[in-house]
């Protein structure tokens, strides 16, 4: 990622996952497509999700998502301003580490 931009780049046939946050999260993808297997709830299965460039999708808290650029692809995991502010942008916590 980019000092200047908040859009990240995933290979083709590299996985990346994004660990559960404590708020909501928005995943929207810039460029290519991503195969995205977000993770179930108690009253939801996880589920498996084709997303191309343009297309977004809701994380709730908690959730886990493992993407896939196909061939690859670059996206933007967004979060409230409050959240980024709280915590300086993109802490180590979304990507589990």
């Amino acid at each position: 990622m980019s000092d200047a931009q908040s859009v990240w780049h995933l290979d083709g046939g590299r996985a990346m996952t994004l660990a559960g946050g404590a708020e909501s999260r928005r995943l929207a993808v810039a460029r290519g497509r991503v195969w995205l297997t977000l993770s179930g709830t108690p009253d939801e299965p996880a589920e498996d999700k084709w997303l191309e460039a343009g297309e977004a999708v809701a994380l709730a808290p908690g959730q886990t998502a493992v993407l896939e650029g196909w061939p690859a692809a670059d996206f933007e995991l967004l979060v409230p301003p409050t959240s980024a502010a709280s915590r300086g942008f993109l802490g180590r916590r979304f990507f589990g580490g």
